[in-house]
């Protein structure tokens, strides 16, 4: 899935919305706002959970698994990983009839913070593969992570995101389906970080110790 808004517009009349929030549960909370000209929304999401800041690697990582973390995800697979800061991955999305499951190409880059917290910029790269016949790829995808180490083992995790699916898709369905899948694959990821059964990559230095 995925989004971040870069470009802070100057002047009253072209300020970027505030947030709303939409929902807070579990210690996941959830805002959205919108992102014209188009009608869908951007959203963030914010939790603090009982883990390292790598461990949110390790699951971001873990492509075998991605059905735990990304719901409506048909196959996840990394197509480069040019070095230990940077990664191009496929992704293939679940999409209901009679719309076209949507693939998304995207790279992330890696930067490192104080106590090993990080913040990861993930983008889409449409045009890194040829399109599938039958697939409708997303050419339109800018996400933040950031990861802060806190206190006593603990992070907080936070995520602002924006995708644009394509096609003719009403913004009410998207933003209703995108908002709850937002919200579950943070809280996913909250239990698998805390659970610690991924593993933590390797090549990212002191931090992977």
């Amino acid at each position: 899935m995925g989004a971040l808004l870069l470009l802070l517009l100057s002047g009253a009349a072209c300020a970027e919305p505030d947030w709303a929030l939409q929902r807070e549960q579990g210690g996941v909370t959830l805002w959205s706002r919108p992102n014209p000209p188009g009608p869908f929304l951007a959203f963030k999401l914010d939790m603090q959970v009982q883990a390292r800041p790598v461990a949110l690697l390790a699951v971001l990582r873990d492509t075998a698994r991605h059905t735990l973390w990304l719901p409506g995800s048909r196959e996840v697979r990394l197509l480069a990983h040019p070095s230990p800061d940077e990664d191009l991955v496929y992704t293939r999305l679940a999409a209901p009839w009679p719309a076209e499951d949507r693939e998304l190409i995207t790279r992330s880059r890696l930067s490192w913070l104080s106590g090993c917290g990080f913040t990861l910029r993930v983008w889409a790269e449409p045009d890194a593969l040829p399109p599938n016949k039958g697939l409708m790829r997303i050419r339109a995808s800018h996400g933040v992570w950031r990861a802060e180490s806190l206190k006593q083992g603990e992070s907080r995790i936070s995520l602002e995101t924006y995708t644009h699916p394509g096609g003719n898709l009403p913004g009410w369905v998207v933003n209703r389906v995108a908002a709850q899948a937002a919200f579950d694959s943070f809280t996913a990821i909250k239990g698998l970080m805390e659970a610690g059964r991924s593993p933590v990559p390797t090549d990212i230095g002191p931090c992977s110790n």
